[in-house]
């Protein structure tokens, strides 16, 4: 083609640019550069072939690959070596101004501590009713922080809250339950309390309300329905709680500003540690001994223990100071403790591989494969595998108690995929899986829980979906973050864009995504490394592995033609996928991967065991081992330090971040003697104030601030109301927790 020449083609009615880049009616450049875009953004309907298959696999990335084709389409050559047309003048770009700093510190001689405004008394710790603020999911309430003479008049500054309903389903509609609004900046270091809060002039004042924070379960301390008239007067005047927050965070506040989407989003529940007044809180103990019948410190796994006891989870009885004192010395973990696992939809075992170099205990696992199954039984025989349907799974489980501590959930993704734009066979089918998700964690009771998904199913046509998913966690009290991340930050070594959730029990902190640990631009002191690259990978397969891996047979591939050599010495640069991944090949140019080259690369290894049928798929549809022990490395210490229990002179030989023997297998580190301080590989746990270095590098933690708030001016006592609702200290499924007294049913919105 002409390099003077640009074409845009998807159709077959695409129009053809004149020379150097002009239009036949000679336009700006900028023209060009707006119909490019636009026919980019309409590419799909320009397809003239169905970019997903038909059928039940479950997990086919190799359609998202497919993509780059379709984009190849729309913009095939463009000149970059013409000169810039006489006629178009470029203006200069304004600088980016750095925001200024939100929610400064107030002058002495500006704050009040009360103000009479239309018969009101507004005072420091109220809460007032504004008019919505609709970039905060239609805000109307505000926690009174400071109240601020200014020469315009005088102002409020508070925490913005919701109603529940306003989160379009990530949390249950009921009636006068709030969530709490924060939008955090990373490179802020002031406490969520003190970066979140926003400023409203008095005209936005509509009336005070009587308004408290628990970390009760529902619906203790819930208004009584006896007093009022009618749902309109318990909108207006009934008591609010609060009992979940809601936080968007971005990398910083240009970001924000700018209206770019936050990196992280999180709908958790409010500790203890944030309600202020003691009436309203209960030890965290009560929380997960209501839900699971507590957690064993260290781990539920202890070698010689009988299975009966081992699965029966010890609950944490006595007052709430014993409860404190208990927590807060340190124990050592008993020889051979683990945390134990389960890996729903297992596959061929990525997730439990990385599990089980990171220290955990693999005890139960399911999937419905054949050829992952054979897999999974041969590598992982001390894991109860449950060959069947998910959902017969879940009905063989309904009477059991065994539950675990940490569960991984990899539903199938192919209705979610970007590139799923026809109604395929197995979609019913794959909507209806997803939501399995919420029976297997009421089922299995995990304390902490992560998923691995499709980035596709973030898309706007997707949200009722996806917030289904974050709803079905919420509604058993779970707490949840979750972030779009490229998992060559945590070790990988292809490219792989996944949706990540954490999740955590009730009664359990939710813990903090892992910082990377692999950069572009490595910078030990951040404790980042390089990424790792496809000739480093690829090394480890021994000289002669040919003559004895039937996995690794490079000579008997057919030879390709018309592909050239490439640079290994980068990560590779597409998804590896149930077909191997559109454009991957050799770097050599002369033949394709093997199977073995592709496990290495997936992050397996290089022992791994694949069993026919399907092993390319089983390849494919892995969770990255290497990016799975880089979590639950993370995820155990978490357990470890929240549980404060250390190893008394032995460590699993996993905990070291070499990166030999595939990079899943490591030398044991040393210990040291100190009392005080613990290293665990990079880690570096001081146990006078629980700060953590993970990967090297050291997260701060924000200060945390308990929410101020007034004694309410309602007369009426609020908890006289409902002393009769307490959280009950044994074990009991979550639905009985919500309240079935016939006579006073929940009202949702």
């Amino acid at each position: 083609m002409d390099a003077d020449f640009v074409t845009l083609s998807g159709s077959g009615a695409s129009p053809r640019l004149g020379p150097r880049g002009g239009s036949d009616d000679e336009g700006p450049r900028d023209s060009v550069q707006a119909d490019i875009e636009r026919r980019f953004r309409e590419m799909p309907s320009h397809a003239t072939r169905s970019m997903v298959k038909n059928g039940g696999t479950q997990h086919p990335e190799e359609d998202e690959a497919s993509l780059s084709d379709e984009i190849a389409q729309v913009i095939e050559v463009i000149d970059l070596t013409a000169p810039e047309p006489a006629a178009v003048a470029r203006a200069p770009r304004r600088p980016r101004e750095k925001p200024v700093k939100r929610n400064v510190e107030i002058d002495p001689y500006q704050r009040l501590d009360s103000y009479e405004y239309e018969y009101q008394t507004l005072k420091l710790g109220g809460l007032v009713e504004m008019e919505a603020v609709p970039r905060l999911r239609q805000a109307s309430f505000l926690l009174i922080q400071d109240i601020i003479s200014t020469d315009n008049g005088v102002i409020l500054r508070g925490l913005p809250f919701t109603r529940t309903r306003n989160l379009r389903g990530q949390l249950p509609r009921i009636r006068n339950e709030l969530v709490l609004m924060l939008e955090i900046d990373q490179d802020d270091h002031r406490s969520d309390e003190k970066q979140a809060a926003i400023e409203i002039p008095l005209t936005k004042v509509k009336r005070t309300r009587n308004f408290l924070v628990t970390n009760k379960n529902f619906p203790e301390h819930r208004f009584p329905h006896e007093i009022y008239r009618d749902t309109n007067e318990i909108e207006e005047k009934g008591v609010l709680v609060c009992r979940w927050k809601c936080r968007s965070v971005w990398s910083d506040a240009t970001k924000r500003c700018n209206g770019r989407p936050p990196i992280e989003f999180e709908v958790s529940r409010i500790t203890r540690e944030k309600v202020p007044k003691e009436r309203y809180r209960i030890p965290s103990s009560c929380l997960i001994n209501a839900w699971r019948g507590g957690k064993i410190r260290g781990g539920s796994f202890i070698p010689g223990q009988p299975n009966d006891l081992r699965t029966t989870v010890v609950a944490v009885d006595g007052l709430e100071e014993e409860d404190d004192e208990l927590h807060n010395e340190w124990i050592p973990r008993k020889p051979g403790q683990q945390y134990t696992f389960g890996d729903m939809f297992c596959g061929a075992g990525g997730a439990s591989c990385g599990a089980r170099a990171s220290g955990f205990r693999i005890t139960v696992s399911c999937d419905n494969a054949v050829g992952a199954c054979n897999t999974y039984r041969e590598e992982y025989k001390e894991a109860e595998l449950h060959e069947q349907d998910m959902y017969d799974f879940i009905v063989s489980r309904q009477k059991s108690t065994e539950h675990v501590d940490v569960l991984h959930l990899s539903p199938p993704c192919q209705y979610w995929s970007p590139a799923h734009t026809t109604p395929g066979a197995g979609d019913e089918a794959n909507i209806a899986i997803l939501f399995a998700c919420h029976e297997l964690v009421k089922t299995l009771r995990p304390r902490i829980f992560t998923v691995e998904q499709t980035y596709g199913i973030l898309h706007p046509r997707f949200e009722y979906y996806f917030n289904g998913l974050i709803h079905g966690f919420t509604r058993y009290g779970y707490s949840v973050r979750w972030r779009l991340a490229n998992l060559l930050q945590w070790g990988a070594a292809s490219q792989r864009q996944r949706l990540i959730i954490f999740g955590s029990c009730p009664g359990e902190e939710l813990p903090p995504f892992p910082p990377a640990t692999h950069s572009k631009d490595p910078d030990p002191d951040q404790g980042t490394r390089p990424y790792k690259t496809v000739r480093q990978i690829l090394n480890k397969i021994p000289r002669y592995a040919s003559l004895h891996d039937p996995l690794h047979s490079p000579h008997s591939l057919k030879g390709l033609t018309g592909k050239a050599p490439w640079n290994p010495d980068i990560p590779l640069s597409r998804t590896i996928t149930c077909g191997g991944g559109v454009g991957n090949y050799h770097y050599s140019g002369k033949r394709a991967f093997t199977l073995r080259e592709y496990a290495l690369l997936q992050g397996f290894p290089l022992d791994y065991n694949f069993q026919r049928p399907e092993q390319m798929r089983q390849i494919g549809n892995a969770f990255p081992p290497l990016v799975v022990r880089t979590l639950y490395k993370h995820l155990r210490r978490w357990l470890e330090q929240q549980d404060r229990v250390y190893a008394d002179g032995e460590l699993s030989e996993s905990d070291s971040d070499s990166d030999n023997d595939g990079g899943i297998q490591g030398q044991a580190e040393e210990l040291t003697d100190d009392s005080e301080v613990e290293y665990l590989g990079k880690l570096v746990i001081d146990r006078s104030d629980s700060v953590q270095y993970l990967g090297g590098q050291y997260l701060h933690r924000q200060d945390s601030e308990p929410l101020t708030i007034s004694d309410s001016g309602d007369p009426m006592d609020i908890d006289a109301a409902t002393e009769d609702v307490h959280t009950p200290d044994i074990c009991i499924d979550a639905v009985q927790a919500v309240g079935n007294d016939p006579f006073h049913p929940i009202q949702i919105d």
